[in-house]
């Protein structure tokens, strides 16, 4: 596999149109840099440049002037069309097929999951209405990381369906009991992929999570408004472990021993533990005041990492003797 030479944003001062946006070095230049998005920006002056999509009359197409080396070190200059670069750049080549096409038939647009290589008569066909794409019988690959975005996507729609409608599920872990996916995403699980695409983020090597609950407490429907990527961190941060914690409200245990009510708080997976009370409430309001406390904690460690909705929703989140 070929070496890909990828840029790091946030040095660049670029602004991604999207989480995953990609920057990948265009094959033959030492300062041209095509993402997935279909844009091209160079570094040519010491700063990033984006390039103004020109298009062509012939054929609606985005093309620039890029300029390459030989392998002597000759720099020349050559017109390119965006499909190309993209294409080259993020796209698993096909034998027998070297022809792109877009697959909404808008020319412009030659975001990478917008493309797919295709035969010389697969073209003619394509663009007179002979065959649809899903005639051809295939999908396209992406390279490495880009085929792993999908399967991912793939993997949370599938992990997402299994919760909302597997009663065998439901008998292990009641808390999944009427959770729904919205109509939208259910009419076509292809706009949850875009969705996943556009909001995924990383911080770090952390393991991310999509919350359905942290935007709206309690909330039991998969949607574009209530879900969100957290860290794994935060999403067990806000768990209320009911089916684990007895009858008493969460954060509470009986001592018998000492005949009164304990508070205890788990932090980084170590169990601290709070006062003794006679009531329940007494112990319930200890545990509340401390876990509220470092809920914040741990949102204002977070803070400028993760979306503000979470953070705003982790600084105001209240923890009710009913949880």
């Amino acid at each position: 596999m070929k070496e890909i030479k990828t840029l790091d944003l946030k040095r660049t001062g670029i602004v991604p149109l999207n989480k995953l946006e990609t920057f990948v070095l265009t094959e033959g230049t030492k300062h041209y840099y095509i993402s997935s998005e279909g844009r091209l920006v160079n570094d040519i002056k010491g700063k990033f440049y984006t390039h103004k999509d020109t298009l062509s009359k012939s054929n609606n197409k985005v093309h620039w002037k890029v300029h390459y080396e030989d392998k002597t070190g000759v720099e020349y200059e050559k017109d390119v069309n965006a499909d190309y670069l993209v294409a080259q750049a993020f796209l698993e080549p096909v034998k027998g097929k070297n022809r792109i096409y877009h697959i909404d038939g808008d020319n412009s647009n030659s975001k990478y999951n917008n493309l797919i290589y295709v035969s010389d008569r697969e073209l003619r066909d394509l663009k007179n209405g002979r065959i649809s794409i899903d005639d051809l019988g295939r999908e396209q690959e992406y390279i490495p990381f880009l085929n792993y975005n999908l399967m991912k996507a793939k993997r949370l729609w599938n992990d997402m369906y299994t919760r909302c409608y597997n009663e065998k599920l439901h008998n292990r872990f009641p808390k999944y009991k009427g959770c729904s996916i919205c109509d939208y995403w259910l009419e076509d699980k292809e706009r949850f992929y875009k969705w996943v695409e556009e909001n995924y983020y990383m911080i770090g090597n952390e393991q991310m999570d999509l919350d359905k609950d942290i935007l709206c407490k309690g909330n039991k429907v998969y949607s574009p408004e209530t879900c969100v990527f957290v860290p794994h961190t935060i999403n067990t941060l806000l768990l209320n472990c009911k089916r684990k914690r007895g009858k008493y409200p969460i954060g509470v245990n009986y001592e018998k021993a000492k005949g009164k009510y304990r508070a205890a708080l788990n932090v980084d997976g170590r169990t601290i533990k709070l006062g003794h009370y006679n009531t329940v409430e007494e112990s319930f309001r200890d545990y509340k005041r401390h876990k509220e406390a470092l809920i914040i904690v741990v949102a204002d460690r977070y803070k400028g990492k993760i979306p503000d909705c979470v953070y705003e929703a982790m600084i105001n989140w209240k923890i009710e003797i009913d949880d």
